[in-house]
């Protein structure tokens, strides 16, 4: 498997294309976690929407969210709740009682959407999403609007306390989900981070997977595609926060759609020593 940089030909292509895309779907969901958790302290995460990670430039309200999880260290369900919204930010809350790894997770309603062609076109080229674009060029339908249905279901890792308990490798049960396969706390620069793609609990192979560092910008840091198994491995080269992010689409051929998109991703910080 091979990764790839802003300097390449693709991440270019995406810059230019994605920038034309307004929709609000276009932009990805993180689930971000604060600096530090402590167990028996309120945790309050962030929901944010945007394309560069992790500027938020849509508000996300959690109260309308499909499902809200939180998976405590013993992998009972806990007890997360919507604390809001304010200046394009969303706010969960949750109290923890014990130290360990934390697993928050939200899944968004499927809403409808139509995109002119030329805006669907974009939209699957910066996402990883050539299949799709040769399907519709070998249908000689890339003069025609996108007519899809989406829903995103992000997650977040977060470590409360020293210590304790917790796996973040335990499965959520979300349509698209990204597995940690390594202890995302323990990786240090220089190392790499394995993780597995599941699409409605089934390995997903040749998926593309982005990861993203605050500052880095718009297009993915940079992008890996999951093998016959599922499975990447992304370099680590930055500490502190991480988000990795990935888009899936179906051909469902629905009444009212006739393509489905999944959109997830998988935010954590990297501890700094």
């Amino acid at each position: 498997m091979t990764h790839s940089r802003k300097t390449n030909l693709f991440a270019v292509t995406a810059v230019v294309l994605f920038s034309g895309i307004k929709s609000s779907f276009a932009h990805d969901l993180w689930i971000v976690p604060p600096e530090t958790a402590i167990p028996n302290k309120t945790v309050q995460v962030q929901a944010l929407s945007g394309m560069d990670f992790p500027i938020s430039v849509n508000t996300s309200d959690p109260s309308k969210y499909l499902r809200r999880l939180l998976l405590q260290p013993d992998g009972a369900q806990g007890k997360i709740e919507s604390a809001g919204t304010s200046e394009n930010v969303g706010f969960l809350d949750f109290t923890p009682v014990d130290a360990g790894v934390h697993v928050v997770a939200v899944q968004t309603t499927p809403k409808l959407i139509t995109l002119e062609a030329d805006e669907f076109n974009a939209y699957l080229v910066s996402d990883g999403l050539p299949n799709i674009y040769r399907l519709r060029s070998e249908e000689k339908t890339l003069d025609q609007p996108g007519r899809e249905r989406y829903s995103k279901s992000p997650k977040a890792l977060i470590q409360v306390g020293t210590g304790g308990g917790g796996d973040p490798s335990i499965v959520v049960g979300l349509p698209l989900e990204i597995i940690p396969l390594d202890n995302p706390f323990h990786l240090r620069i220089g190392g790499t981070f394995r993780v597995r793609v599941l699409f409605h609990g089934q390995p997903l192979p040749d998926a593309n997977l982005g990861w993203d560092h605050p500052g880095d910008g718009a297009p993915p840091s940079g992008t890996v595609r999951t093998n016959s198994e599922g499975e990447a491995m992304i370099p680590i080269e930055k500490l502190g926060l991480v988000s990795i992010r990935l888009t899936h689409m179906i051909r469902p051929n629905a009444d009212d759609y006739e393509w489905e998109s999944f959109w997830t991703t998988l935010t954590f910080r990297i501890p700094q020593g």
